[in-house]
Formats: C-alpha cells, sequence, structure tokens
C-alpha cells in the first residue's frame, strides 16, 4: 500500500510539474511580458488567441479594406463596446476613401495607420502585447493592421450602468438628490461639474493583481497639504492584493489602526458632500464598482454632519447637531445606566418611581445584567435578519418583530417593561446617527459597557469611559487627532462643531488639513 500511494504521488508531483511548466510557457506568464507586436497579422492573431484561450467574450474581426489587400484584425470584450461606434466610426471610415483618393488608388498601411488617428481623438500606439491586452481587458478597442509592427487602442467603451440616483443611506430633505454611481468615470464627472476650477485635481490608480480597479484620488491642489496628498497616493500605490471588489478594501488597507471599532476614514455617497470636504482641504478617494468614496483625514465630530446641515438655517442646524451628539451617548450608556440604577445606585431613583419598578422586576427571573444582555442581543438579530431580507420583508420583520416579541416578553414576565422603554430609546439613538460606520461603531462600543458596568458598577462604567477616552486621544486619521479641534482644543474653530454659526462667520477652513490658502471668504462688512 505505501509502494502505491508513494508512486500515486510521484505520478501526480509529475503531472502537477507538467501542467505548471506548461502554464508558465503560456504567453501571459511574466516572462514574455515584453513580448512586442510583431508585423505579421496571422502571428499576432495566433498569439492573441492564445493569451484569451477559453475567454468566449473576447471577440475577433478580421477585415479586409476594399480595393486593397490589407487585412485589420479588431480585438475587444463583448459587452464593454459600442459596436455601432466601431462599425461606423472605424470599420466604415477605413474601408471608404477619402475626398482626394481615386478609387484606383490602393490604399497603403501608412494611410490606414493616418486614418485610424482620424476616427477618434483617443487613439494610442503600442508596441508592446501585455500594453495592448490591458488595454483591451480595460475595455478599449484595439486594432492590429497586416504589415504594421504595433497595434492601435480606441476609446469605444460603453456598458450598462445604474443612473444616477438619490442615495438610499443619505437622504435628504433639502439639498441635491443626486449620487455616486458604480462607474467611476461617472462620479468624477459629478465632481468636476461642482468644481469648475483648474486647481481641482484627479490621479488615477490602478490596484489589484487581478481585478486592476480603477482608483481616482481627488483634492483641490490649492487648498490640500501636499504632505496628505502624498502621503495617501504612498499609502495607495503600496497596496498589492489580488483584487478590489468595494472601496472597503481601499480603507482598510490605508488604515493605520484597523483593530480600532472607530472608522479612521469617512465614506459618502453624496457627490455635494464630497466637495464639501475638498473645499475644506481634504483628500478624496473614488473607487471603480462602487458608488461610495472616501474621505481623508476627518475628525470624530464630522461623522455627526451632514450636508444638510448647511442647507438649512443655523438656528435649526444648532438643535439637529445637538439631538445627534446626544444620541452617541443615549446609545452608548443608557442600557448601563439601567443597570447601574437598579443594582448599583436605586437609591438615586426617585421613590414614585422605585416602587413601580420594583413591582414590574417582582416577577423576572433574571438579574438586569443578563436581562439587558438578552434584549440587546435580540434587538441585533432582528436589525441583522431586516438587513439581509429583500426590503418590504425586511421592514415589516424589523418594525413587527420588536413589537411582538418586546410584548410577549414582558407578558411572559422575562423582562420589565421599563427596559423596553431604555432600549427603544436606545436604537432611536443609534439610527439618529448619519453616518453607517461610526452608528455601527457605536452599536458595538455599548456591549463593553454593559459587561464592565454589570461586573463593577459605578466604578466600571467609569473605567470604560476612561479607556474609551484615552484611546480617542491617541487616535489619528492621517496625522490629524481624531478629536480635533475639541482636543487638542482650538478656539478659532468652534464655529462649526458641535454646533454651526452663520455662514458669514465661517471665514476661514479648518487648519487642521490645509496648510495655504486658508482664508475661505471675506465677510460682508470687509468688502469696499
Amino acid at each position: 500500500m505505501r509502494r502505491y500511494f508513494q508512486s500515486g504521488n510521484e505520478i501526480f508531483t509529475k503531472n502537477h510539474k507538467k501542467k505548471v511548466s506548461s502554464k508558465l510557457n503560456q504567453p501571459n506568464s511574466g516572462n514574455e511580458s515584453r513580448k512586442k507586436i510583431k508585423g505579421n497579422l496571422k502571428d499576432n492573431h495566433k498569439y492573441l488567441k492564445q493569451v484569451f484561450e477559453n475567454c468566449d467574450d473576447i471577440d475577433f474581426r478580421k477585415i479586409k479594406i476594399s480595393d486593397s489587400n490589407i487585412t485589420i484584425l479588431t480585438v475587444f470584450v463583448d459587452g464593454l463596446v459600442n459596436e455601432d461606434m466601431l462599425n461606423r466610426d472605424v470599420i466604415k471610415a477605413l474601408s471608404n476613401h477619402a475626398p482626394n483618393e481615386t478609387y484606383s488608388k490602393k490604399i497603403s498601411k501608412e494611410t490606414v495607420r493616418e486614418r485610424l488617428f482620424t476616427t477618434s481623438t483617443e487613439v494610442e500606439e503600442k508596441t508592446q502585447f501585455n500594453e495592448l491586452i490591458n488595454d483591451i481587458l480595460a475595455g478599449q478597442t484595439a486594432v492590429i493592421v497586416d504589415g504594421l509592427d504595433k497595434g492601435f487602442t480606441i476609446d469605444l467603451r460603453e456598458w450598462e450602468s445604474r443612473g444616477i440616483e438619490e442615495p438610499a443611506n443619505e437622504q435628504s430633505i433639502k439639498g441635491p438628490r443626486e449620487g455616486f454611481t458604480e462607474t467611476i468615470r461617472f462620479n468624477t464627472a459629478q465632481l468636476r461639474r461642482r468644481l469648475k476650477t483648474r486647481d481641482f485635481k484627479i490621479q488615477h490608480l490602478k490596484v489589484g493583481r487581478q481585478t486592476k480597479t480603477d482608483i481616482a484620488v481627488t483634492y483641490c491642489e490649492n487648498i490640500a497639504d501636499p504632505k496628505v496628498i502624498e502621503e495617501v497616493l504612498n499609502r495607495v500605490n503600496k497596496i498589492d492584493i489580488d483584487g478590489v471588489l468595494e472601496s472597503s478594501y481601499i480603507q482598510e488597507l490605508i488604515e493605520e489602526r484597523s483593530i480600532s471599532i472607530f472608522p479612521e476614514i469617512l465614506d459618502t455617497e453624496r457627490p455635494d458632500k464630497v466637495v464639501g470636504h475638498l473645499l475644506e482641504g481634504k483628500v478624496a478617494i473614488l473607487t471603480d464598482n462602487t458608488p461610495f468614496a472616501l474621505i481623508v483625514p476627518v475628525t470624530m465630530i464630522e461623522f455627526f454632519h451632514t450636508p444638510e446641515d448647511y442647507y438649512n438655517r443655523y438656528i435649526f442646524t444648532i438643535v439637529q447637531r445637538l439631538l445627534r451628539f446626544s444620541s452617541f451617548f443615549v446609545a452608548t450608556c443608557l442600557p448601563s445606566l439601567y443597570i447601574l440604577l437598579t443594582t448599583f445606585h436605586y437609591e438615586l431613583i426617585p421613590v414614585d418611581i422605585i416602587f413601580a419598578a420594583a413591582q414590574a422586576r417582582e416577577e423576572v427571573p433574571f438579574p438586569p445584567i443578563l436581562e439587558v444582555v438578552l434584549i440587546e442581543s435580540m434587538v441585533e438579530f432582528l436589525r441583522e435578519a431586516s438587513l439581509r431580507l429583500p426590503g418590504p420583508i425586511g421592514q415589516t420583520i424589523g418594525i413587527v418583530g420588536a413589537l411582538v416579541i418586546g410584548d410577549a416578553a414582558v407578558d411572559a414576565e422575562l423582562i420589565s417593561p421599563a427596559l423596553v422603554i431604555f432600549t427603544a430609546a436606545t436604537m432611536l439613538g443609534s439610527f439618529a446617527i448619519p453616518n453607517y460606520s461610526m452608528a455601527s461603531a457605536v452599536r458595538l462600543l455599548r456591549f463593553p459597557l454593559l459587561l464592565m458596568t454589570g461586573a463593577f458598577g459605578g466604578f466600571g462604567f467609569v473605567i470604560t469611559w476612561i479607556i474609551i477616552a484615552v484611546h480617542l486621544c491617541n487616535f489619528y486619521s492621517f496625522g490629524i487627532p481624531f478629536l480635533q479641534p475639541v482636543a487638542p482644543l482650538k478656539a478659532s474653530e468652534q464655529r462649526d462643531t458641535i454646533y454651526r454659526t452663520p455662514l458669514r462667520w465661517m471665514r476661514k477652513r479648518p487648519t487642521g488639513s490645509v496648510n495655504k490658502n486658508v482664508r475661505r471668504q471675506k465677510g460682508v462688512e470687509e468688502e469696499d
């Protein structure tokens, strides 16, 4: 038996080595990455056929130009190219005679080359196959002319895409209704339409060895700090991964502290929000195939701001922001305060309320800590179920499930009615936070607070908050303190933090991400 298995392994190893060696000798291996295009169309066609073996979506078309012996080969990805434009603007243009040419005149190879450059403004010459193949996979059309030792790529890209719609996660009553889509070119166009200045820069990069995902790093050159721009570009360029399917890949790979529950980078679907941050010296990163843009550097306060804060009068904005910042403490502290009051410091409860609460808890079989953990876990199950189910069903499960389970638990005397009210207020507090990443961090944050409070009472509650505060004070986003301008305190930048002053008073940009052109506007009273 041992001989049999050993011989079988040897056979497998030999066959495996043969397969590996055959793959290494294929034309798409790294050994022939610098292979040049030949002047023989037959050899070029054979090579490309080997490269795109078993790729049925790659379309090869040989076309003979009329009144000549010249044959051209077009190669493109079916579904990524507008074939009507290919036939009309390229093939037909090459076949027709120019006004100054006679029908008896034979079309030369150089004439074909000249006509290719008149078919479109985006025609590039390629001398190496790896450049040609990368452009084909990116959606461009390759044209190879028999007799020419070079290829040409023409940008005729067109594919089905989702139209511009209102962001589902960041809806607003007042303001633009446009959101990003999955096509990066549409997203950069929306930013360019709002920033009509030559100082607005867009640098394109490709990330992912297999996916070669397009990444756009955008910033205002006259406002953003060059050190921040350089740091962002360096971190993105250092990414070495097989594929990038969504902007969260980029977000996690360029963060300094991936183990922290607090997000270091702000994500958004709104172009107006991105432009607002660009005008404050931030850098935005757009990723192809995702409608989310990443903004760096950011502070914790900016996760509670919305574009609508600047579209409404500042008095209403002050009230709304106070509610949002209050929701942070409600969502994190309310369950812990329930345990603190009912277990350790019940003397703080008014006498009229404490008797009613004690009577309601008389038949509950669980201690307060277990009671709270049970109901909070059930709420998280309902939240996750409502997200994964189809839209109409998910909303029904979220609302009806909470009502039915809460009412049944109270009737079964498993939880007290007061805890249901505390849990409902906690849920509302987490829903009031406008950013999903920060809201998720807040939901997770309340569980260590619960456990520490249940174990050590008020001492555990205070110690946990001290640990959180120390962590936040040592937390940075691309060199900017996460709690700025509160810690370290900058009195001159308090006009757009927890509250917002009138726009005419906000004349300077935040200095954290701006080292030049700090002046935002000139006051009305300063006009000549």
